[in-house]
Formats: structure tokens, sequence, C-alpha cells
């Protein structure tokens, strides 16, 4: 985890407090469990966190390569393909606009390196690849053409 966002969690206000809660984090201090890093990191071969602020400031996302192939776990940055469209932001994000950005820097280089994403929120679309149509990302199932859905 970021070091970041364990200080952020440890730190809450009223818009946060209900998010981080004391009985899921304390257990884990309590048994010396956290290993906290600061920035891109490789955690493990071919497993990388990759800091994806915006829904909030320390968030992050996690690459998965073996094989040639890369998938992205998005986490909170783009939980279902409805939010693919960079402007397509949560209303419960903390910073909207370091979320835009964020979406197209690591969308940018989904579409680049042909990443597997994972949705996490997605109740019928969880796994899919990104493409762009023009100016813009669209959603691409994994069984389709690019570009199609």
């Amino acid at each position: 985890m970021q070091q970041g966002e364990l200080e952020f969690a440890t730190h809450t206000n009223e818009r946060t407090a209900a998010s981080y809660l004391e009985h899921n984090i304390q257990p884990v201090g309590a048994a010396g469990r956290w290993r906290l890093v600061t920035g891109e990191t490789e955690l493990l071969p071919g497993i990388r966190l990759v800091p994806t602020p915006g829904h909030v400031p320390h968030h992050q996302s996690v690459v998965v390569a073996d094989g040639g192939e890369r998938a992205c776990f998005l986490a909170d940055l783009v939980p279902t393909t409805a939010h693919v469209p960079l402007p397509w932001i949560m209303g419960y994000d903390l910073e909207p606009m370091v979320t835009l950005e964020t979406k197209r820097a690591l969308l940018s280089r989904a579409e680049a390196d042909d990443w597997i994403l994972v949705f996490e929120h997605d109740p019928v679309r969880g796994i899919g690849r990104v493409v762009r149509q023009d100016d813009r990302f669209v959603f691409a199932a994994l069984d389709t053409p690019q570009g199609e859905d």
C-alpha cells in the first residue's frame, strides 16, 4: 500500500470516515503486516503498484504481467466500463480533476501496451481493453474486434 494512503486512512474527516474503518486497519498494523511503498513499485516479479490518484490522493492500481500479457486492476480509478470516457468521473472522487488526468495517462498506457483491464464495480462486463476512437477511449470486450462492443 502507498505510505500516503495509510496516513490518509488514519486521519479521516466527515467525508472519508465511512471508507476507512479502524477495525479494518488496526489489526493489520498490530500484526506488523503493512508493506508500505512510495510511488510506482515492483512489489514482486510481475506485480507492479501504480499510483493512480484522484479517487483519493494516494489511490493505486495493480498491474500484473505474465506470459507477455499485462492486466491492470483499476480499482476505483475506472470502476465500471461506463467510466472509460475521460470526463465520466464518480461523484464521490475527492479530486475529480486529478482523476481526469490520471485516467488520461493510465488509459493511454493501457491502450499503447494492449493491457487487459479489470473494472471492479462493473456488474456486467468486468474485464476488457480500451481502444481509441477518434480522440476518445472506448471499451472493447475481449471477445470483440478492436473498437467494437
